[in-house]
């Protein structure tokens, strides 16, 4: 488990190293395609986001252990009081 933790941990750094040595080496075409995918992926996150949001007059029921099974975690309206 020690050996999985720290791959986990320094898996940044080795990513970053790599990405410093390539660049250095790379295409402009490459850097602009690199840069439109980050992009496209930055979008896609703040899609997700705004489409899976609760509404304001929901409130969060987080997940539940309901007759054997895993009930996911859910929006219901707010009571009114």
């Amino acid at each position: 488990m020690r050996w999985a933790e720290l791959a986990l941990f320094l898996s940044p750094f080795a990513l970053y190293g790599a990405w410093r040595l390539a660049a250095a080496r790379a295409q402009p075409a490459l850097l602009w395609a690199t840069a439109a995918a980050v992009a496209v992926l930055a979008a896609g996150t703040v899609w997700f986001g705004l489409a899976r949001r609760l509404d304001r007059t929901e409130t969060y029921v987080p997940a539940q252990w309901q007759n054997g099974r895993i009930v996911p975690g859910h929006g219901v309206p707010a009571r009114s009081p």
